[in-house]
């Protein structure tokens, strides 16, 4: 009974993923995302938007662009059953890009081969991370970080969302409203460049936060999810965030935004 039990769990937790991944026409957006953008230090600050917990207050303006995406276009989101027959090391990259079609040195491959690199990278010190490529493996990381069995129903997964209509365009939010999610412990996953979806999450001290904001060119609204990371002092000096904020490691808290679909499990 206990097995039908958590089957029935993990059914309800994968319809909701579903719902997560396929609502909010937002675009990956994540630490390590690159695109059109390639290795443009402010283009990827457009895609997270950084400010300091300082700046945690109403009123304040960020910039940031929250990319539209049509929900038919997502890759799939594989079981377990089936991710586990398919490679997924560097080491295994020719082998990986003849799976899925792609040509050696192209954009799609030079994506992969990069989600690939940095899903093989070492967790930062008081860091836990993994790269989920199935549905079971990205419930069970968040399970294991936040307790409550196999599949426990003690934790939840939050996202960002549009008030309206998604815009897509570049331009300062102002903060209406603010919200801290209370979680003694949190799980920040975000969607990497790959030909089926893998969630790149990762646990470490920080606090969550919901933010009303609204665009001040085009008047959008969004509920959006900001994490505040409190312990910036192992992170790579040379971070976009330091340069832009004009801040040092470990001197004060980083915060970002989540797009869409770039989803936050926090404790119920």
């Amino acid at each position: 009974m206990a097995k039908g039990f958590a089957s029935c769990v993990l059914l309800i937790m994968y319809l909701s993923l579903l719902m997560l991944c396929s609502t909010g026409n937002g675009h990956p957006q994540h630490h390590h995302h690159q695109q059109d953008g390639g290795d443009d230090p402010l283009y990827m600050a457009r895609r997270v938007g950084f400010f300091t917990v300082d700046d945690l207050y109403v009123g304040k303006a960020v910039g940031i662009q929250f990319y539209t995406r049509d929900p038919s276009s997502l890759p799939p989101f594989l079981s377990k059953e089936v991710a586990d027959r398919i490679p997924f090391s560097v080491k295994e990259l020719p082998l990986i890009l003849q799976l899925f079609g792609m040509a050696p040195g192209s954009p799609e491959a030079q994506l992969a081969e990069r989600t690939l690199r940095t899903c093989s990278e070492e967790p930062i010190k008081g860091e836990q991370k993994t790269c989920a490529t199935s549905v079971e493996s990205f419930i069970e990381f968040a399970s294991s970080m936040l307790g409550g069995g196999q599949y426990g129903v003690d934790f939840r997964a939050i996202k960002t969302t549009h008030l309206g209509k998604p815009v897509s365009v570049y331009q300062n939010y102002t903060f209406l409203d603010i919200k801290e999610v209370h979680s003694p412990i949190m799980v920040a996953c975000h969607v990497m460049d790959y030909p089926y979806i893998v969630y790149m999450c990762h646990s470490q001290t920080s606090r969550v936060y919901q933010i009303k904001i609204v665009g001040q060119e085009v008047g959008d609204a969004l509920n959006a999810i900001a994490v505040c990371h409190i312990d910036t002092s192992q992170w790579a000096p040379d971070h976009v965030s330091f340069k832009l904020l004009g801040v040092k490691p470990g001197t004060v808290s980083i915060c970002h935004f989540f797009g869409p679909h770039n989803p936050v499990w926090v404790k119920n």
